[in-house]
């Protein structure tokens, strides 16, 4: 798929205002060298031995944080992490991936 296909498959799978979570089924199809789960609301996505935690914050806007060890969302529990619109999130998604 292009860059501009999976952005497509993102704002399908998080319509309605739905919760980061949500993508766990278009990361798995589009990234499949990662592992990808639900948290609550929150996505969290696992690669190698690092984890992505994202939590979305409003109509195209999300928190990224990066862990190095086991996943927590502590960070973006406390407003840490970095501030991300979809297209910057599916970027570091595939960033991540690779």
């Amino acid at each position: 798929m292009t860059a501009d296909e999976v952005r497509a498959d993102a704002r399908a799978c998080l319509a309605n205002n739905r919760a980061a979570g949500d993508l766990v089924d278009c990361v798995a199809k589009n990234f499949p060298d990662v592992e990808v789960y639900r948290e609550m609301d929150d996505l969290i996505i696992k690669g190698g031995g690092r984890f992505l935690v994202v939590r979305r914050t409003g109509e195209d806007r999300f928190r990224v944080s990066e862990n190095a060890w086991a996943p927590t969302t502590n960070l973006v529990d406390f407003g840490g992490g970095t501030d991300r619109s979809l297209d910057q999130l599916i970027d570091e998604i595939s960033t991540f991936a690779s």
